[in-house]
């Protein structure tokens, strides 16, 4: 085995190509921001959440997440609505064309990891798995930071299978 030093180097890489691969599909879309797109598949992923939550997944301060909020309600992407549980709080849902346009972000992330799995094996792809699985819930920490890890995922395939970051948060 080739040394630590160039198995990370060879990580980094990855990691980074992938990042860069995505923010640029997102960005292609029509020149939002990757703040923007996030916070938008957040939403999406976790209806009914307060300003306050989106802000600590995203690591923003709370009022850049509420300029964020503001700019996604006046394009018609998201809502804001009185919290059913409490009536001094607002919480965040996604409009029809909010939810549209998180699937098409949400599309573009997909189409550049099936390109990056593309050129492994199904035996490849098999074995990368439980790496995967076991990577992501060791950086795990907490609900804040499993949601702060998922803040770009597409949980509606991924809870089915029992996602791992959700699983670290309850063991």
């Amino acid at each position: 085995m080739k040394n630590d030093d160039y198995t990370a180097n060879l990580l980094g890489a990855f990691a980074t190509t992938i990042s860069t691969k995505i923010e640029q599909g997102i960005t292609d879309l029509d020149g939002h921001s990757l703040s923007h797109e996030t916070a938008l598949v957040t939403i999406y992923n976790h209806p009914n959440d307060s300003v306050g939550v989106l802000s600590k997944v995203l690591g923003l301060t709370h009022s850049g997440a509420v300029r964020l909020i503001n700019t996604l309600e006046k394009e018609q992407l998201v809502q804001r609505y009185k919290c059913e549980n409490d009536a001094r709080a607002i919480v965040l849902r996604v409009t029809n064309k909010g939810q549209e346009r998180a699937k098409e972000v949400l599309q573009v992330r997909e189409q550049v990891t099936t390109q990056v799995l593309s050129v492994l094996t199904t035996e490849q792809q098999e074995m990368l798995v439980p790496m995967l699985e076991k990577v992501l819930g060791s950086f795990t920490e907490g609900q804040q930071g499993a949601r702060r890890l998922c803040r770009m995922c597409n949980e509606q395939v991924c809870r089915p299978q029992g996602c791992p970051v959700e699983i670290a948060v309850t063991e």
